[in-house]
């Protein structure tokens, strides 16, 4: 079998050194003295242009304005070259990771010439949510011939917000949460096409036979058309349970999940419920009991969720738990609450479901039959 020796620069250069250099001294041959000449000089010129590659060279990362547990996270760079003669190549750019990424690529930039600003892009896979705080940049080059490789650390602070992890959920289990009913349903108070009275006004050109109000014509004299509500998104709510502290939950000893692990499934599939609604179409809103965590309304909107995917991963779970907070009675939307170990039935609604982080593996859309509507968890 074929085998690729590995074939260092400043090592072969090193050794090429260590070489000729006694053998021309000693023997003052001619040929071999400027075969050292050249070796010494090509060192020096080495060295020299990659000192000032660095020097001249300033950076600046851009940051998206999220990034997400598992998901691929593009970090940008601008490299901008002050120099006004001499242009940089071969520049690398390093991140030093933290334990909230498990994977990264660094950025290669061919050539910046001089007074040139050019951009390159880094990869990067957070494991964990949070604030992925990123602190100095190494930026190293070799150029020319790879013999005597330089490197710099700059120091550019700067965080990213990590949203928790979510999962692709099955597709029919936000209709089965919240029903074949009117449940999560309403009608807004402004006119337009729904089933709901709103009110009347005369009638119009286009208006079909069913707009019109017979009895309101036949006593007004006039022709009188109904005016409907208009029909406004399913809402549902999403209320996650983290009043019981990490070391109280209960988790045996044979099983898979920790304590830890399960507050994190619990957040995690809170966060799918609600960005898989929000695709839907759904007003969505948050509650979390436990912690200091502001109530989040029910509308609808990208922006909305990525505020309370925000709120989510800001959760600091090391916090101290408080008691169960009353939830307003009268907002009509499917309720859903979702527990790390166990159901606990605080809320006296007959009409909420319970859900708990050990069931996600089995809501998950892979390997789960789209026609079967039935969701694994329990009405109060």
């Amino acid at each position: 079998m074929n085998r690729t020796l590995p074939v260092s620069a400043p090592v072969i250069y090193l050794l090429l050194l260590f070489l000729l250099g006694p053998a021309a001294l000693m023997q003052g041959n001619n040929p071999l003295l400027w075969m050292l000449c050249v070796l010494v000089v090509i060192g020096v010129v080495a060295w020299y242009l990659t000192r000032q590659m660095l020097n001249d060279l300033q950076i600046r990362r851009m940051l998206p304005d999220h990034g997400q547990v598992g998901q691929v996270v593009p970090v940008g760079y601008q490299l901008s070259r002050t120099s006004q003669y001499l242009p940089a190549f071969d520049i690398t750019v390093t991140e030093h990771l933290s334990d909230m990424m498990k994977e990264a690529s660094s950025a290669w930039i061919l050539h910046v010439g001089p007074g040139e600003t050019v951009h390159g892009e880094g990869l990067f896979v957070p494991t964990r949510r949070g604030r992925l705080v990123f602190k100095e940049v190494e930026v190293r080059t070799a150029f020319p011939m790879g013999i005597i490789p330089r490197r710099k650390r700059l120091h550019v602070p700067q965080d990213l917000r990590i949203y928790p992890k979510t999962h692709p959920l099955r597709p029919d289990l936000i209709r089965s949460l919240l029903g074949t009913g009117g449940q999560g349903r309403r009608s807004i108070d402004r006119n337009g096409n729904g089933l709901d009275y709103f009110g009347t006004r005369s009638v119009r050109s286009g208006d079909g036979i069913r707009d019109i109000a017979w009895k309101i014509s036949a006593r007004r004299n006039e022709w009188i058309a109904l005016e409907r509500s208009l029909p406004a998104s399913p809402r549902i709510r999403v209320v996650l349970d983290l009043t019981t502290p990490t070391d109280d939950l209960q988790v045996s000893s044979d099983e898979r999940w920790t304590p830890a692990q399960l507050e994190e499934d619990a957040i995690s599939l809170a966060a799918s419920i609600l960005q898989d609604a929000s695709s839907r179409g759904y007003d969505i809103g948050l509650t979390v009991q436990g912690l200091d965590c502001p109530v989040h309304g029910l509308r609808g909107g990208p922006r909305h969720l990525g505020r309370i995917l925000g709120a989510l991963s800001d959760l600091d779970l090391t916090q101290d738990r408080r008691a169960w907070a009353a939830i307003p009675e009268r907002e009509r939307a499917g309720l859903v609450v979702v527990h790390p170990d166990r159901v606990r039935k605080t809320l006296k609604r007959s009409d909420v479901w319970h859900l708990t982080a050990r069931q996600l593996d089995d809501l998950v859309a892979s390997g789960i039959d789209s026609d079967a509507p039935e969701v694994e968890g329990s009405v109060a």
